[in-house]
């Protein structure tokens, strides 16, 4: 494949750089070889508007290659635009000359009109055909061996479906119909899919087009019988270089937050204050998201997740201010269990670490004036909650953070982007 696509480059290159050909006057007299070959295989009986076959039942294949020069996606309609370069052969044996009777002329450019050309259109989503009238003029050249070559260009729309599941590394699939237009002649003309490309561009754009896949199936139009068609289908990526700033930063500053706040000591005042700072940039986080999906994406479920945790951390603040500030002695069983925990070297370690809190005083640990009151209960708590909202923040940033796409990998490594 690396081979065919630039020898067809440097065909469609020659074709563009050759002067298009005067319209062919037949019953006058030319001095020019070229004008005379074109007499000679135009005004004998040739008739454009007729399949160029040796019986009206015998099939002609279209050999193509779809190249996409450029799309534009449109998020609110949820369509893309499509401009296609087609590369179409066939053969003509009406068309044949030996080259060596006409001063080694081996390549004719003769206009659209004189020629027979194969119909087709791109159906959309709305089953509306846009037919090849509505392609520019297919810029057409002859070999001597017969072989038409056209590149008609052709603007399209399909229509896209999105995938937020992984937001913002979204993805798109869009899909578009090929058929044969002539509907008397539908078993007669054959299209028939060579290669196909998409243009390499840089990777910096908002979308970037990763897949081109084609496939044979039956399209069923309501009031109409089945057609054979070639389903295109293409993938988009997404490329968050945006959100990536203003979404996922402010998101790892609001989980150290958390994090920073579960070390903090309960009664210490600015606990609390932080915590309902936190939540208020949690819901302005939220705010500022817009997603047209009605499934909720994994990023979301995480900031989600993020503000329950910050709100249970605020009740939990709470909750172990009321006990530090108990003066009634702890049950037997809880001041058992705090002395076989203590009796552990690594929780004894745990539990000596001090506090991250304004005008807080270092306290060496004694089992007696601890013990007695809820002041060691309330900092194993702490520390318990601590080390949890670490595993749960790694448990949900497995879970529902995207750092890259899962889907459409590229083969090359550009793809065809657009704004």
């Amino acid at each position: 494949m690396e081979n065919i696509f630039p020898k067809f480059w440097v065909l469609v290159m020659a074709i563009a750089i050759t002067k298009p050909a005067a319209s062919i006057v037949c019953n006058k007299a030319t001095s020019n070889v070229e004008n005379t070959l074109k007499q000679h295989l135009f005004c004998n009986g040739y008739d454009p508007s007729i399949r160029p076959a040796k019986s009206e039942f015998d099939m002609i294949n279209i050999t193509m290659i779809p190249i996409i020069t450029d799309f534009d996606f449109h998020p609110y309609q949820n369509t893309m635009d499509l401009h296609i370069m087609y590369r179409m052969t066939w053969q003509d044996t009406s068309l044949q000359w030996n080259s060596s009777d006409w001063f080694n002329i081996t390549l004719l450019r003769p206009n659209y009109d004189e020629i027979w050309l194969p119909e087709f259109e791109h159906i959309n989503s709305n089953l509306e055909g846009d037919p090849i009238y509505s392609c520019t003029n297919p810029h057409c050249c002859l070999l001597e061996s017969g072989h038409l070559i056209c590149r008609p260009k052709c603007s399209t729309t399909a229509k896209c479906f999105p995938d937020y599941s992984r937001w913002p590394y979204n993805t798109l699939t869009c899909q578009l119909w090929f058929a044969n237009r002539d509907k008397e002649l539908v078993d007669e003309i054959n299209f028939v899919m060579q290669e196909k490309y998409t243009s390499i561009h840089g990777n910096t754009a908002s979308w970037c087009m990763t897949r081109f896949s084609s496939n044979k199936t039956l399209l069923d139009i309501p009031g109409a019988t089945g057609r054979s068609v070639l389903l295109w289908e293409f993938g988009l990526q997404h490329a968050p270089h945006t959100e990536l700033i203003t979404l996922y930063f402010p998101m790892f500053v609001l989980v150290m937050l958390n994090i920073f706040n579960c070390w903090l000591h309960s009664p210490a005042g600015e606990k609390t204050k932080i915590i309902l700072i936190s939540l208020i940039c949690h819901f302005q986080l939220l705010q500022d998201l817009v997603i047209k999906s009605s499934a909720i994406p994994g990023i979301v479920m995480f900031i989600l997740a993020s503000m329950v945790l910050t709100l249970l951390l605020f009740v939990t603040t709470l909750i172990l201010r009321w006990l530090h500030n108990l003066h009634t002695t702890p049950p037997r069983i809880i001041i058992r269990s705090i002395s076989m925990l203590t009796n552990n070297r690594m929780m004894y370690w745990f539990l000596q670490t001090e506090y991250l809190s304004l005008g807080h005083k270092p306290t060496v640990l004694s089992n007696y004036m601890e013990l007695r009151d809820w002041t060691l209960i309330v900092k194993l708590v702490d520390r318990c909650v601590f080390v949890l909202y670490i595993f749960i923040y790694l448990w949900l940033f497995v879970m529902y953070v995207p750092l890259q796409h899962d889907k459409y990998n590229l083969k090359y490594d550009r793809g065809l982007c657009s704004a």
